[in-house]
């Protein structure tokens, strides 16, 4: 694993710093404090002012803690989902989650295609074999 981008959106009508508290809630306990976020003001199609908050995690332990911590607090049905659809969710050594924003304010992760956390997880791989054995974390599975 090589890096971990973290992107979502915070819309006109949501509390800036309820989106950043969701978007921390998703990392480990540790690296709350360690993962900076930074936000960048957009206009929406109709002028709305729209917050893209965004993450990088480049070193490669912190990636690698970030991933265990996501994938582990993922109820089984989403990490099953996860690998029975990981052809679709991969390009180039690159795994694609969304995570349902509402749900990590809460303090649990889950997937979600509807305003989600955008999640991509760079590995030094491009075999999808060795991207599955890291979301077993060597549990069987599909």
């Amino acid at each position: 694993m090589t890096k971990i981008e973290i992107e979502l959106i915070a819309h006109a009508t949501e509390d800036l710093d309820k989106v950043v508290e969701a978007a921390r809630a998703i990392l480990p306990p540790g690296a709350r404090d360690k993962v900076k976020f930074k936000v960048k003001e957009l206009r929406g199609h109709y002028g709305n002012p729209i917050r893209l908050v965004k993450a990088r995690v480049r070193d490669r332990q912190l990636a690698q803690a970030v991933f265990d911590h996501m994938i582990s607090g993922l109820p089984e049905e989403d990490r099953w989902e996860l690998l029975k659809d990981l052809k679709r969710r991969t390009s180039g050594g690159s795994l694609y989650m969304r995570l349902n924003k509402q749900w990590a304010f809460m303090g649990q992760l889950k997937l979600s295609n509807s305003d989600p956390i955008w999640i991509k997880v760079s590995f030094s791989s491009s075999k999808i074999d060795e991207i599955r054995e890291a979301l077993r974390g060597g549990r069987p599975g599909p």
